[in-house]
């Protein structure tokens, strides 16, 4: 098996979680912004990522590969069988997947955009140097394409945040009654929220080397520590340290 990833993505970070979770042997394969899109589109039909090669089968998308791979796959199985928490627990995935995940990412854009160099480093690791210095190359017209579609404006990213802050407090009412978001077990429901939580508090169980760079920008560094004692920033910590 393959997976084909961007090697920070909070997305990817949850395919690469369940396949190591699942002990399932695969390779990574980190790919290049911007070209990405041929790469990909040779395999499934966008240009989104993750994306999991499997023979000739190609799955895209962390929820889909999860499904696939529960299927493949059924030991250490985090989907509960359970019709009602079943239906639960897909609906806390794709609701977080949405308003944790979609709205992180469009707020950390937001500021570190300006850093070509981090997000070089964000993207292109562990790519050969030559790779980074076409990276760089492309930088302006990247910056410009991820603005208008994932930012989009300042009022945007308003919007985002207090989207964010909404459904980070839901869950936290959920944590304050219980271990895990079903109860007594870990389900995909846990590992989906703390992996699209992974850009704020960057756990060091991560694959990703978040030491290994200084945040860049004060007000992205003001904004993880401004989470750190968050019940659910702690909480997403301690599910990695459990779990990944």
């Amino acid at each position: 098996m393959k997976l084909l990833v961007f090697p920070h993505s909070h997305y990817c970070e949850k395919a690469r979680w369940v396949l190591d979770y699942k002990n399932i042997p695969y390779e990574t394969v980190t790919i290049m912004p911007g070209t990405h899109m041929f790469t990909v589109r040779r395999h499934a039909k966008n240009s989104s990522v993750p994306v999991l090669l499997d023979g000739d089968m190609a799955i895209q998308g962390s929820s889909d590969i999860i499904n696939y791979l529960e299927e493949k796959f059924p030991d250490k199985c985090l989907t509960p069988k359970d019709p009602a928490q079943f239906k639960t627990c897909l609906s806390i995935e794709e609701q977080m997947d949405k308003r944790l995940g979609v709205n992180i990412r469009q707020i950390l854009y937001a500021k570190l955009l300006d850093y070509p160099s981090y997000i070089r480093f964000c993207f292109t690791y562990p790519m050969p140097e030559y790779k980074k210095v076409i990276f760089s190359a492309m930088y302006p017209v990247l910056k410009k394409k991820i603005y208008k579609t994932y930012v989009k404006s300042d009022e945007k990213v308003a919007e985002a945040q207090l989207e964010f802050d909404e459904a980070l407090d839901e869950v936290g009412v959920i944590i304050r009654k219980q271990p895990y978001l079903l109860g007594d077990t870990f389900t995909r429901a846990d590992l989906s929220v703390a992996s699209m939580l992974s850009l704020l508090v960057l756990p060091k169980e991560h694959a990703f080397p978040w030491g290994e760079r200084v945040i860049p920008d004060a007000d992205i560094k003001a904004l993880h520590e401004s989470y750190l004692d968050h019940p659910v920033a702690k909480w997403a910590l301690d599910i990695y340290q459990k779990h990944r």
